[in-house]
């Protein structure tokens, strides 16, 4: 792939086709061998931290209601008190991932990866997210903000 035209919508445009290359591929790899969480924690650096640096009048700021965490994909996450819109989620979720201030919740004791867990500095919950919800949420924030970007680019 070549370079870069806008990297700020190429290099998210690209980061969730990582995503979605890898879970085509998951399959052909064992179960010991599939790193699909740990590739998308990587990814959130483009698809998180990237926009919130550089484009973030960009980040939708809806009211995170009910109804929008249901169109987020959230049906069993959870977000932290005070957070009240979207994006407020997404700084937060930044400075989470920034300061790798993630946890992995596993639900029994085959310590598969059940939930993302997203805290503030100091330990308090930014997010609690369910591990298959994470690339549907990804992929809703994603597709809000790219139309937001192509709108300013007069696309």
């Amino acid at each position: 792939m070549g370079n870069y035209r806008n990297i700020e919508t190429d290099f998210i445009q690209r980061t969730i086709r990582l995503i979605e290359q890898y879970n085509e591929l998951i399959a052909n790899h064992d179960f010991a061998e599939q790193l699909n969480y740990t590739l998308t924690i990587n990814c959130l650096l483009g698809l998180i931290v990237m926009p919130k640096e550089r484009v973030i009048t960009f980040i939708p700021n809806d009211v995170l209601t009910d109804a929008y965490k249901r169109d987020l994909g959230f049906e069993q996450s959870d977000i932290g008190q005070g957070i009240t819109r979207f994006r407020d989620l997404i700084h937060q979720l930044r400075n989470s991932i920034a300061h790798f201030k993630i946890e992995v919740e596993s639900e029994n004791d085959d310590f598969l990866v059940d939930y993302l867990v997203f805290n503030h500095e100091n330990g308090s919950l930014v997010a609690r997210i369910k591990a298959t919800e994470m690339v549907p949420f990804l992929k809703f924030y994603t597709q809000a903000l790219l139309q937001n970007l192509q709108r300013r680019n007069g696309l």
